[in-house]
């Protein structure tokens, strides 16, 4: 009954590993309707977003701030850091992001905790029901 309780635990282990570790696949480039979709979403929330730049702009690759404008040819980003307002043209940009973990994935981990800590209980019992004296 043991062995059945940790080959189950372990099972369960690997499949949610696997299911995690997926490789994501490389989606073509976020368009520009896309693109301001999440910067509206951003700025409406009051939520930070990651930039990540076709090429380097003031030795920047990667830029992190709140989204302070939206126009049809760009966007204005007030980087994290520095506090200094950055003008990005659509063109220039690769990918937008909403900063923070979405809420599935943090459903997910609470419900892989969960089941977690019931399979350890679960194999507790079976330890102690088995093993008395």
């Amino acid at each position: 009954m043991l062995y059945k309780a940790i080959s189950l635990a372990l099972a369960a282990v690997l499949l949610h590993s696997s299911i995690a570790a997926q490789d994501q696949p490389q989606s073509p480039p976020q368009t520009v309707a896309k693109m301001q979709q999440v910067l509206h979403k951003a700025q409406e929330k009051d939520k930070v977003v990651k930039v990540i730049l076709n090429k380097k702009i003031d030795k920047q690759k990667k830029l992190i701030g709140k989204v302070s404008g939206i126009s049809d040819t760009g966007f204005v980003v007030i980087d994290q850091k520095t506090g200094k307002a950055m003008i990005l043209a659509y063109e220039d940009v690769k990918e937008v992001h909403q900063k923070g973990m979405p809420k599935g994935a943090k459903v997910a981990i609470a419900i892989g905790g969960i089941v977690g800590v019931f399979m350890i209980v679960w194999a507790a019992k079976g330890w102690f029901l088995f093993n008395r004296s």
